[in-house]
């Protein structure tokens, strides 16, 4: 399934329930869709705010959704800056408080900790991420209750 993201603001939720609704039709555990919904949700924020700076390019973002037997993959891909979030994002120092840390950054970090599988290339001028999760496994030793 493909969906096609416009450059705005409330497009991560309508993505988010739209992923959603693929999951549960598919009876997938809460889990795989806690996971993707965190982590669609910030991923699409940044692109959506900060990946087209400085570009003339008219914004491209696509989520496509894969099902196999084994696992679910889900692809993000925008024709934004060339911009690799497993690599380039600076990692959050977790251990100031809330409040004294600096605004960002965190979204990435907690998609790298509650997705099994991350791969990033860049591909005839798009920004390629996929995040893969098992599901048969929940692919962390924590539930999302414990975060």
């Amino acid at each position: 399934m493909r969906i096609a993201v416009k450059p705005d603001p409330s497009e991560p939720r309508r993505v988010v329930d739209e992923v959603e609704r693929f999951c549960l039709e598919r009876a997938l555990s809460q889990d795989i869709i806690f996971r993707f919904q965190l982590s669609l949700d910030e991923l699409l924020t940044n692109i959506i705010s900060y990946g087209f700076e400085g570009t003339t390019e008219d914004p491209v973002i696509t989520v496509d959704i894969r099902l196999g037997e084994a696992d679910i993959g889900i692809t993000i891909r925008d024709n934004g800056q060339p911009f690799n979030p497993l690599e380039d994002a600076e990692i959050p120092d977790i251990s100031l408080a809330a409040e004294d840390r600096p605004i960002g950054g965190l979204g990435i970090h907690l998609t790298k900790s509650f997705i099994d599988t991350l791969a990033y290339e860049r591909v005839e001028g798009f920004n390629c991420l996929t995040l893969t999760q098992p599901l048969g496994a929940a692919g962390s030793e924590e539930s999302p209750d414990e975060h």
